[in-house]
C-alpha cells in the first residue's frame, strides 16, 4: 500500500559501489599484514536491485557491525566463497568501509591476482531489509542528504549482512580500482616462506588473470543476451552459466510473458479497463460503496475510523484517496463501468452526470450517518442516567401503567388460585415524533470542489439533533416538576444543596412507598443538577471528609462516592434531583423508532431553483415524564 510503512519478505537487497585493495608493504625480515580493502558500498541514491525494482536504503535506518563479513560474488555457502572482513564500516550519508583480506583459497588468489594486474573490482552490499515504505509517482522524500522522486521503494530500516567483491556489478558507472594483491599468508615471515608445493604464485597469478578474463567475457555475453531481463541476468552471473543457457532461459521467460498476453486478451472484454480516481488507477470491480465511503470518511479526518471499517474496506480506501467532490463522483461512477465526463467547473452538468447512479447519493448518505455515529456520546449525555429506553414501531401514541403498582405478591388460596392484585389507574403515554433539518452543498462549493462541505454539514446535522433531543427532554422534566413533586407525594424539599439538606432529601427518599403504603425498593443513585449544584455534588461525591463551617461539615463524608454527580446544560440552574435507579424507577422515559437512538441523514439532487445537492437530517424520537417517586426534588433554594 502507498505511504504506508509495512512489512516486506525477506528477499536480499544487493546494491553495487566502488571497491579498491591495496596490498601492504613487505618489509624482509618482519610479520608480513594482510592486504587492505577499501569499499565505497553505497552513494545513498536510487538503484534498480533485480526483484526490488528502483530501491533507496534510509541509512539512518540501518545498522552494522564493524565486523562485517567480505564475500567473493555474495557466495556464502561455502569457505571458499570468504575473501576477508572489514574493520570499520562507516555509515553516514553514504556508506564506507575497510578491511582485510584473510582468505587462502584458490578464489582468492584469483581476486588478488586481477588487483595486481590493475582490474576494476566492484562492491556490492547485502542488506536484510526489516521495514519498507513504496514511494508513489509524483511523491519525493528527502533521504541520505538527497531529495529523490517516485516511484520507487524505500527501505526504512534494514542490516547490513555482508559487502561482497564482484567482477562486475549491475550498475555499469561504478568501477573500482584494485591495487596489486599481497603474496603470503597471515603469521608467515618472508625468512619463512617455502614455495608452494603445487603452483608458485606466478603460476597462479597467471591463470588467475586467464580465468579472469574468461570470466569477464562470460559475464559481457550474459549482459548482451539478457539486458532487459536483471533477474535472469543476476541468476547466470551469480550461478555460472554461459550465454547459451542464459538467452534459453530469456526465450522461455519472453514466451511465458507472451501467452499471458495472449490470456489477458481473451478475458479483456469479460473485465471493467481501470479508471484513474485521483493518483489511483482502480478496477472497477474493486470499488465498492464501503471502500468510497471510507475514503472520503479518511479524507474527511474521522476519529477511530478503524471501528466503522474492517480491514480490507480502509486497504481499498488508502488505494483510492478521494480529496474532492469530482474524485468522489468519478468513484461512484467507475463502481458502474462509467467515466465523468463533466467538470465541477459546470455544476449543473456536473451533477447530472454524479446523480444519474444511485451510488453518490448512497455514499453521501452513509459517509454523513458514519460521522454522525461517530459525533455520538460527544454531546451531552445525562439523560441516560435518569430515563429508561423503549423502541416503538409507529408514530402512534403508546400508553402504559406507571412501573410502581399497588400491592405486593400474595400467598396462593387454599384451592390453589392466583389472587388478583390491583394495578395502578395512573398511565403515561409516550409518542415519538420526527425532528428534522436540511442542508446543501451550493453551486459555489461544487465549482471549488470541496469534499470538506460533507463532514462539516455531517457534523452541523449531528450536533443540531442531539441538542434538539436534549433541549425536548429536559423541558418536558421540568414541566412536570410542579404537578408530580408536591408535598402530598413527600418527594420535595428546599436548599442549596450541602451534607445538610441532602440528609434531608435522602430521608424522603427513602421514606417513598407505593399507593398501599409499601416501601419502593430501591436505592438513589444519581444528583441530577444544574449549574448551581454541580459543584457540590461533585465536592460531596469525591470528599472523605468535609470540614468547616457553611455548606461543609466536620468529620467523615457518608456521602463520599455514593451518589454519582450528573450535570445537564440544559436544567434551571438552582434546582437539583436525588434520583433512583432508571432500570427499576425511571424519572423519565425515552422512546425512538425502531430502536435508533441517531439521527438519519439522506442526500438527493436539490430541485430546480436551488443549484446545489440536499443534504437532511430527521430524528424519530419521543419524551416524557415517568415516575414521581423515582426521586427527589429540591427547589435549589
Amino acid at each position: 500500500m502507498s505511504d504506508k510503512d509495512k512489512k516486506h519478505d525477506e528477499k536480499m537487497i544487493t546494491m553495487t559501489g566502488d571497491c579498491s585493495i591495496k596490498a601492504a608493504a613487505v618489509v624482509e625480515g618482519e610479520e608480513t599484514k594482510l592486504p587492505s580493502v577499501k569499499m565505497e558500498v553505497y552513494n545513498g541514491g536510487k538503484i534498480n536491485v533485480g526483484y526490488w525494482g528502483a530501491v533507496a536504503v534510509d541509512l539512518k535506518g540501518m545498522t552494522a557491525n564493524d565486523a562485517t563479513p567480505i564475500l567473493y560474488a555474495h557466495d556464502s555457502s561455502s569457505i571458499d566463497g570468504v575473501l576477508g572482513q572489514t574493520d570499520s564500516v562507516v555509515i553516514g550519508d553514504s556508506i564506507t568501509a575497510t578491511g582485510s583480506i584473510m582468505g587462502s583459497s584458490e578464489t582468492t588468489e584469483k581476486v588478488k591476482g586481477l588487483a595486481k594486474n590493475g582490474y576494476k573490482f566492484q562492491a556490492s552490499m547485502g542488506a536484510s531489509p526489516i521495514k519498507t515504505r513504496d514511494i508513489p509517482d509524483a511523491e519525493s522524500v528527502d533521504v541520505n542528504g538527497q531529495t529523490l522522486e517516485g516511484p520507487f521503494t524505500l527501505i526504512v530500516e534494514s542490516k547490513l549482512s555482508e559487502i561482497s567483491i564482484l567482477p562486475l556489478g549491475a550498475d555499469d558507472t561504478t568501477s573500482a580500482d584494485i591495487a596489486a594483491s599481497h603474496n603470503s599468508k597471515e603469521g608467515t615471515k618472508m625468512s619463512d616462506k617455502k614455495t608452494p608445493a603445487v603452483k608458485s604464485p606466478e603460476e597462479i597469478r597467471a591463470e588467475a588473470v586467464k580465468d579472469s578474463q574468461i570470466e569477464v567475457e562470460r559475464i559481457q555475453a550474459i549482459k548482451a543476451v539478457a539486458k532487459d531481463n536483471p533477474e535472469i541476468m543476476a541468476q547466470a552471473v551469480k550461478d555460472g552459466w554461459d550465454a547459451g543457457k542464459t538467452e534459453n532461459a530469456v526465450l522461455k521467460a519472453e514466451n511465458a510473458v507472451q501467452a499471458a498476453k495472449i490470456e489477458a486478451s481473451k478475458i479483456k472484454d469479460e473485465r471493467p479497463p481501470p479508471f484513474t480516481i485521483g493518483d489511483a488507477k482502480v478496477i472497477a470491480g474493486a470499488v465498492t460503496n464501503d471502500s468510497i465511503t471510507a475514503a472520503v470518511c479518511m479524507s474527511g479526518g474521522m476519529n477511530k475510523i478503524e471501528a466503522s471499517f474492517d480491514t480490507d474496506t480502509l486497504t481499498r480506501a488508502g488505494d483510492i484517496k478521494i480529496r474532492s467532490l469530482t474524485e468522489l463522483a468519478g468513484a461512484c461512477l467507475a463502481k458502474s463501468g462509467r467515466r465523468l465526463e463533466a467538470s465541477h467547473r459546470d455544476p449543473r452538468a456536473f451533477i447530472e452526470a454524479a446523480f444519474s447512479t444511485a451510488d453518490i447519493s448512497n455514499v453521501i448518505s452513509n459517509v454523513a450517518n458514519k460521522f454522525i455515529a461517530s459525533f455520538y456520546g460527544i454531546n451531552e449525555q445525562a439523560w441516560k442516567a435518569v430515563s429508561s429506553v423503549r423502541s416503538v414501531s409507529d408514530f402512534k401514541q403508546n400508553t402504559g401503567v406507571r412501573l410502581i403498582m399497588s400491592n405486593l405478591l400474595k400467598a396462593l388460596a387454599p384451592n390453589g388460585e392466583i389472587q388478583h392484585g390491583a394495578v395502578s389507574d395512573t398511565t403515561r403515554t409516550i409518542t415519538a415524533d420526527t425532528k428534522a433539518l436540511m442542508l446543501g452543498f451550493t453551486r459555489k462549493d461544487i465549482i471549488n470542489d470541496d469534499l470538506s462541505v460533507l463532514p462539516e454539514s455531517a457534523n452541523k446535522l449531528a450536533f443540531a439533533a442531539y441538542r434538539t433531543f436534549n433541549t425536548d427532554f429536559y423541558a418536558a422534566l421540568e414541566a412536570a416538576v410542579s404537578a408530580n413533586f408536591t408535598g402530598a407525594n413527600k418527594n420535595t424539599t428546599t436548599g442549596a444543596l450541602t451534607i445538610a439538606t441532602l440528609k434531608t432529601a435522602e430521608a424522603l427518599f427513602l421514606a417513598l412507598e407505593d399507593d398501599d403504603g409499601n416501601p419502593i425498593g430501591t436505592n438513589a443513585t444519581t444528583l441530577l443538577c444544574g449549574t448551581t449544584a454541580y459543584n457540590p455534588a461533585r465536592t460531596i461525591f469525591a470528599s472523605n471528609a468535609l470540614v468547616g463551617g457553611g455548606t461543609k461539615s466536620a468529620g467523615a463524608n457518608i456521602y463520599s462516592n455514593m451518589f454519582t454527580p450528573v450535570f445537564s446544560s440544559y436544567l434551571a440552574a438552582a434546582p437539583w434531583y436525588l434520583v433512583g435507579n432508571p432500570i427499576g424507577v425511571p424519572l423519565m422515559e425515552s422512546a425512538f423508532l425502531n430502536g435508533n437512538q441517531m439521527p438519519v441523514v439522506e442526500t438527493a439532487e436539490t430541485d430546480f431553483n436551488t443549484l446545489g445537492i440536499q443534504m437532511r437530517c430527521y430524528y424519530d424520537y419521543g419524551v416524557s415524564f415517568a415516575e414521581a417517586k423515582s426521586a427527589v426534588y429540591s427547589t435549589g433554594a
